[in-house]
């Protein structure tokens, strides 16, 4: 066991070179012998007590992927008890994933995919997945910082988070930037760069790619699903703006004769957020064709007339159309967002009286936006809307106790330093934003030579060529003498 824990150790975290590479590597090959996995299987208790899954990564990984062969058998499918949670194993394998070497772990790949997969499998075999959702998304950033690389292991997380019901912890990575696919290996321009895994590298998209592991195969539905995923947990988090913008990106995704029905179910709920965030529906997004609208349009009846209803300040027709349609809503899985789409009705009707009128009384406000029945229930809403700061107004009201209260409008002034604050904010997130692109872009034209060095290098390739042809053709003119010079070359062909 000495033996075999002084080879296990003879990696561990350092630098970042190409010594460190090779030494990773023969580590790699001499775990993968096929007579290592059973003798490693059987000293495995050993082996996990004594190696730190934060030095020794791969080791430690190995170790424990072989133990679970183990206690697998023939049935490869087959879950161990041994990782339910609570289990020993259970506690090793999240270790692993809160602690492992971001840099190691990029030598397997589907290693760590197989253990994230088996984390979330005992998690749900005991109707647990919150006990997941932690581990998992830690696993995510650390291995990624940024989460700029879109992967299978992001759209499982999600989907955790959605059956758990643990929105909030779904946040630290849907707030992130995703602009990108596993890079597909292969291309001719990679076989010029071929960095080192274990090196610093700008972005993850140098060692997160379709051959390292760290995703299944992506397909347009994995993506259409992380986004919808995401808006939908936008959605219980009552966070509109963010998941509007989700939303707006399944709808937005390129087609060419159908859209899909995840697009379709995306733009339902386009619909309904629209409403809830702006009181009317969003204009579409630029890059969406007419013709694509129009299939939706077709597509979503219910629910385009139900959003007219709305936007036409019609509340008995918007009540009609929510109670007609609710078989509908129900099997869409709308029904919640229906139900805050017919309450919103009331407020964003208060608001537009404040466009209109500077002052009002509650019997007013009940005759043009509300549909409640009394006046003290008119009241109430309308109190609740001025303290939640959905509008900026005061009520006033009467010594006399029979007198109605009166609602007005204000139109405060900021100060100055409170806009500028405000601007200085939009403008650093709208930086930051911009910077993630730009980044992006000079990496991907970096990756395809087309960069500005790139182009200075083929234009000095270029002119060379082009002095070394006249050159050369000036001495051929002298040499020839006069002779037929394509007649000379035909010579010396035969």
């Amino acid at each position: 066991m000495a033996e075999f824990l002084s080879q296990l150790t003879s990696v561990s975290s350092g630098s970042f070179d190409e010594d460190y590479d090779r030494r990773i590597r023969d580590l790699i090959t001499y775990l993968q012998q096929p007579s290592k996995a059973s003798e490693l299987s059987a000293a495995s208790g050993y082996l996990l007590d004594n190696l730190d899954p934060s030095l020794h990564t791969l080791s430690y990984l190995s170790v424990f992927l072989f133990k679970i062969q183990s206690l697998q058998g023939s049935n490869k499918s087959r879950l161990p008890e041994q990782i339910y949670p609570g289990r020993e194993l259970w506690h090793k394998a999240i270790r692993i994933l809160r602690s492992f070497d971001p840099f190691q772990i990029r030598y397997a790949g589907h290693e760590w995919r197989r253990l994230v997969q088996l984390v979330v499998q005992a998690a749900q075999a005991v109707s647990k997945p919150l006990l997941a959702v932690l581990a998992v998304r830690d696993a995510i950033v650390r291995l990624d910082p940024s989460s700029e690389v879109l992967t299978s292991v992001h759209t499982t997380f999600i989907k955790l988070t959605l059956v758990s019901r643990s929105y909030s912890l779904a946040v630290p990575v849907l707030e992130r930037q995703v602009c990108h696919f596993p890079t597909v290996t292969g291309q001719a321009y990679q076989n010029y760069h071929q960095p080192l895994l274990c090196a610093e590298h700008e972005s993850s998209t140098a060692f997160i790619t379709d051959a390292s592991g760290f995703s299944k195969q992506l397909a347009y539905r994995d993506h259409l699903q992380f986004f919808l995923y995401g808006a939908m947990i936008y959605m219980a988090l009552k966070k509109w703006d963010r998941a509007l913008h989700y939303l707006s990106i399944v709808i937005s995704c390129p087609v060419t004769n159908a859209v899909s029905k995840i697009m379709v179910e995306g733009y339902k709920k386009w619909l309904l957020v629209s409403l809830l965030r702006n009181g009317k529906l969003a204009a579409h997004p630029d890059v969406v064709s007419s013709h694509v609208i129009r299939t939706y349009q077709s597509l979503v009846k219910p629910y385009t007339s139900l959003a007219d209803a709305f936007e036409k300040g019609d509340y008995q027709r918007l009540k009609a159309e929510a109670e007609a349609a609710r078989s509908v809503w129900r099997l869409d899985n709308n029904t919640g967002l229906v139900h805050q789409v017919i309450k919103a009705f009331n407020k964003c009707m208060t608001l537009k009286l404040g466009r209109t009128f500077s002052a009002l009384t509650m019997a007013d406000v009940a005759q043009q936006a509300s549909d409640c029945s009394s006046l003290c229930e008119v009241e109430s809403l309308v109190a609740s809307l001025v303290m939640s700061g959905a509008f900026s107004a005061v009520l006033l009201q009467s010594h006399n106790y029979n007198d109605t209260t009166m609602l007005r409008f204000s139109n405060p002034i900021k100060s100055l330093y409170s806009r500028e604050q405000y601007a200085r904010g939009n403008i650093v997130k709208e930086g930051r934003q911009l910077g993630v692109i730009a980044q992006s872009i000079y990496q991907s034209n970096h990756g395809l030579e087309l960069s500005n060095e790139h182009f200075l290098f083929s234009q000095k390739n270029l002119r060379w060529s082009d002095n070394s042809a006249k050159s050369n053709i000036g001495t051929l003119d002298e040499a020839a003498g006069g002779v037929d010079i394509e007649e000379d070359i035909m010579g010396d062909i035969h």
